[in-house]
């Protein structure tokens, strides 16, 4: 089966790529001019195409020379927090998104992985569900919310087998060197303090291997879930403090946490877990399979070795 993967530079978008060439299907990296492809550095053979995603003329072209038998959708603006730019964002999010998924039934794409994200419900109190309304807190989430709505609604115009992926929390090897984990690792292996928040919290962590394998699951499915939801999380709530304590631990550097150094962010989210009950019913089995010491080992270890 030929992959085209947008987004293959970024965190979950790579590790997706590693997955797919490990069981022979052919990936199809999208690259654009602003790509750092230092993360598909270790893995030989791949096929690119060059694609920009502002361009829908790009984009068009791009599928018709690619002929893939699916399309995973990662790429996306506001990943990182200090991306901020809202033009870029409806830009990437939304208008890309609606391109990508217009080409992809152009040319009669089998199936579409739509990558969404938890920032799409906002803040809630208790587990979330696919059903629980969206009110997005950031510009990430309500680009994301408004990209995942069109896709849907443009998928069902023309036909086009579409599912959407909401994954939660994720950490893993790879990881940008903004992300949490990252930073964690960091000041342990420097010994100086991390300013963080009081981490109170609460949020939803699962290692990038079981979200990457659910995907794939998805993709290699039997009967294709067309026009569906899917939260990717373990439905397990741990505290951000409880979360960090645990990374450092494995890192060798519980001290050098600042707990409470920072303030919380404007629009800080107090709880942000998922109801997964959707996903097993449909696989039988929960996404979460890796416990978070386990994972956090799993990172210590050389690349070629997980």
């Amino acid at each position: 089966m030929r992959v085209l993967v947008t987004g293959a530079t970024g965190f979950l978008g790579y590790h997706l790529v590693r997955r797919l060439m490990e069981k022979e299907f052919r990936p199809i990296v999208t690259r654009r001019s602003t790509s750092d492809p230092r993360r598909l550095r270790d893995l030989e053979s791949l096929e690119c195409i060059e694609l920009e995603l502002r361009s829908p003329e790009s984009i068009r072209k791009a599928l018709q020379a690619a002929r893939p038998d699916a399309v995973i959708h990662c790429a996306a603006y506001g990943v990182d927090h200090r991306q901020q730019d809202p033009l870029e964002a409806i830009a990437i999010n939304l208008t890309a998104t609606t391109s990508l998924v217009e080409a992809a039934a152009s040319v009669r794409v089998a199936r579409f992985i739509h990558v969404g994200t938890c920032f799409e419900y906002g803040d809630h109190p208790g587990p979330i569900s696919e059903t629980t309304p969206l009110q997005p807190r950031s510009l990430y989430g309500a680009t994301k919310a408004a990209g995942t709505l069109l896709a849907l609604e443009r998928a069902g115009h023309h036909g086009l087998p579409l599912c959407v992926v909401r994954p939660f929390g994720m950490y893993g090897a790879r990881e940008g060197e903004h992300k949490l984990v990252p930073l964690i690792r960091r000041a342990c292996e420097t010994g100086e303090v991390l300013p963080l928040t009081l981490g109170e919290q609460v949020r939803d962590y699962s290692f990038v291997g079981d979200v990457t394998e659910a995907i794939f699951r998805l993709l290699n499915a039997e009967s294709f879930p067309s026009a569906e939801i899917f939260n990717l999380a373990g439905g397990v709530p741990i505290t951000l403090k409880d979360f960090i304590l645990a990374c450092a631990s494995v890192f060798g550097g519980e001290a050098l946490m600042g707990f409470g150094m920072l303030p919380y962010r404007k629009n800080e989210m107090a709880s942000l877990v998922a109801n997964c009950g959707k996903w097993e019913r449909f696989c039988g089995h929960p996404v979460f399979r890796t416990a978070l010491a386990e994972g956090l080992a799993l990172m210590k270890r050389p690349m070629e070795d997980r």
